[in-house]
This record gives C-alpha cells, structure tokens and sequence, in this order.
C-alpha cells in the first residue's frame, strides 16, 4: 500500500472511534501482511460502530413483541 492508501484506511480506522495505539498496530499489520488496499478496506468496511440507541430500539420492540403474544396466548386460553 502507498501512502495514500494507508492515510484512508488510517481515516475508516478513525470513524470507527478507535484508539490511536490499535490503528497504528493495524496498520503496521498490514503492511507487515502485506496486504492490499482493497483487501484491507473490505474488511474495515465490515465492522460496525456500535450503536447504543439501536440496541435499546431493538431491546424494547423485543419486549413489546413478546408482551403482545403474551397478552393474545392468555386471551386465547
């Protein structure tokens, strides 16, 4: 990878609010690897930045979910 290249993941990296210490490690893994941008940023591309406000929507339609089915399993018994 040219400099260039490493200045872009080094940038997803960073989106990813990881700490400096990681993507330096990273980095210098890949170029050890050798690895090729493309490589490298398909793999970047795939994590995910955690998103607390999406867990608590998903923990609460669960609960609404099984709230539901358990209000119609009792009317139907």
């Amino acid at each position: 990878m040219n400099q260039f290249e490493v200045n872009q993941i080094r940038a997803k990296l960073r989106s990813l609010d990881l700490d400096d210490q990681f993507i330096e490690l990273y980095i210098n893994k890949l170029t050890r690897n050798k690895e090729p941008f493309v490589t490298a940023s398909k793999v970047i591309d795939r994590w995910e930045k955690n998103d607390s406000g999406q867990f608590v929507l998903q923990a609460l339609a669960c609960g609404l979910i099984a709230a539901l089915a358990g209000g119609w399993l009792a009317v139907v018994q």
